[in-house]
């Protein structure tokens, strides 16, 4: 047998001596028979064989767990084939809805940076030692924003290197439309304290900036976790905690977030981000839709969501 790569680190219960896996993969019409045998009602033969076939059996058995014994691992009675795809497509619906939010806020990161500080420091603000909170910070950005232009080469960008001579880098309103979000964030971390709270005072003048460079370290982390199809339903997101403001006029927000690994800290988070853009509304009520459409579980217990969310005062 190949040994355990070095790369990987060591489980925390140390595996069984000499045992090795040995399960086969499992094609799909073995998998609705195995199902059928456990208690399943299949509904639609050909749908149930189409979703295994597309989405697969091993993505859709964590949603199954929800409708079996855990004992047994038997169906629950009455539990259809759909009831399972039904769940999988309200994930797959709000991990849609939720890089939509984080989109407008990604966005609007990008237009705090570039302009928040190239009006006060210059169109190349970034080149600007003094405005980080240390050498080896201000390195970190200079070698992102270098590798972000050198990848990510597009028209305008061509047009700056082949006319412009100096400086030979671009102004900041081309170079921060190239960083990824998570590039974005280690950049407003890396700035020193008057220049973070510059750039957050553009949109977040009621938060800390301490705060916002927190909440925007988690989001990276969920709008990666979306991008990769991982799943929200029922997760605990233990990487990267938000902070919660306790500043007077926005500690609502932080009293809605103190239960920090669901997915209802996260979704208060992006809401107090995206109400001083006028969109927290529309996320609020997107969020009530997608949550409608989860009709055989009930989703707010496994997201973490209160039973009266939709009245308290961060959702207004």
């Amino acid at each position: 047998m190949t040994a355990r790569p070095k790369i990987l680190k060591k489980p925390v219960t140390p595996p069984q001596p000499g045992r090795i896996y040995a399960k086969a993969p499992i094609e799909p019409e073995a998998a609705l028979q195995r199902l059928w045998d456990r208690g399943l009602r299949i509904d639609d033969r050909l749908a149930n064989l189409r979703a295994l076939r597309s989405i697969g059996y091993y993505r859709l058995l964590i949603f199954m767990r929800r409708f079996q014994s855990s004992a047994t691992k038997n169906f629950l009675p009455n539990t259809k084939f759909s009831h399972i795809v039904e769940l999988y497509e309200f994930d797959r619906r709000l991990r849609a809805i939720t890089m939509s939010a984080i989109e407008r806020i990604e966005v609007s990161l990008r237009t705090a940076l570039s302009n928040s500080l190239a009006t006060h420091d210059g169109s190349h603000w970034y080149l600007e030692r003094g405005l980080f909170a240390t050498i080896s910070r201000y390195s970190e950005v200079l070698a992102l924003i270098a590798k972000a232009c050198k990848d990510k080469r597009g028209p305008s960008l061509t047009h700056y290197l082949e006319t412009y001579a100096e400086p030979e880098l671009p102004p900041a309103w081309l170079v921060f439309e190239r960083l990824t979000l998570g590039a974005l964030s280690r950049t407003l971390d890396a700035l020193n304290s008057a220049s973070r709270k510059r750039v957050t005072r553009y949109h977040w003048a009621k938060f800390n900036d301490t705060v916002i460079v927190s909440w925007l370290r988690s989001l990276t982390d969920l709008r990666n976790a979306c991008a990769h199809h991982t799943r929200l339903w029922h997760m605990k997101l233990t990487v990267s905690q938000p902070a919660q403001p306790v500043t007077v006029s926005v500690i609502h927000y932080g009293d809605e977030m103190k239960q920090s690994t669901t997915f209802y800290s996260r979704a208060v988070m992006i809401k107090a981000l995206l109400d001083p853009l006028e969109h927290g509304a529309e996320w609020r009520d997107e969020l009530a839709k997608a949550l409608l459409t989860c009709r055989h579980v009930e989703p707010l217990i496994h997201l973490g969501f209160p039973p009266d969310w939709r009245t308290r005062r961060a959702w207004e």
